[in-house]
């Protein structure tokens, strides 16, 4: 049974408050007016959060990400934004393709 304790406080205290709050959320979204100011700054806020976690991976990475290129990270994003206009806005599809191109290039540039 000790073996099983951390992944017992991991489900305790990381996945079970989560799921709450995500079925709450549910349960709670079909009264808020997707176009109301609320729900446009709550998107806003999201999609800033992201765009700074992800400049902060490309521009001042740690630990194995630090090894790749500058111009490798760049560049994946590039195609990867790339993809995911040519693909008829599919985001699934710009995260592949941007993954592989980091991959490859990874791989390419950093070997050396």
């Amino acid at each position: 049974m000790a073996e099983l304790g951390p992944y017992l406080i991991i489900v305790l205290a990381g996945v079970i408050p989560n799921e709450a709050s995500r079925i709450a959320a549910v349960l709670l979204s079909h009264r808020v007016d997707e176009r109301s100011e609320v729900f446009a700054w709550i998107r806003l806020t999201a999609t800033t959060l992201l765009a700074a976690v992800v400049s902060r991976l490309v521009y001042a990475p740690a630990a194995a990400l630090a090894v790749v290129p500058m111009p490798v990270r760049v560049g994946a994003i590039a195609i990867g934004v790339a993809a995911f206009y040519l693909a008829r806005r599919r985001l699934l599809v710009a995260i592949l393709v941007g993954e592989g191109a980091f991959v490859l290039g990874a791989w390419l540039f950093s070997a050396r």
